[in-house]
């Protein structure tokens, strides 16, 4: 972790250019190259809560709206 508890990443610049070119979104860091950002997936166990979420919903409002 670096400083104020923030993960530090090392900057991407191209091949013989200076670490402010990195810190220009505007401007591609390296022609004809791709640069590919994977998203991170959700974990399994959060559609799990979500899931049992709704199902739990469901259900109270069946025994509620049926038990009246």
């Amino acid at each position: 972790m670096g400083e104020h508890g923030r993960a530090t990443a090392p900057i991407a610049a191209p091949p013989g250019g200076a670490a402010a070119d990195a810190s220009r979104p505007e401007t591609p860091l390296e022609e004809s190259r791709y640069n590919h950002y994977e998203a991170n997936p959700v974990p399994w166990w959060v559609s799990v809560v979500w899931v049992s979420f709704f199902v739990f919903g469901v259900l109270y409002l069946i025994t509620n709206l049926v038990g009246g």
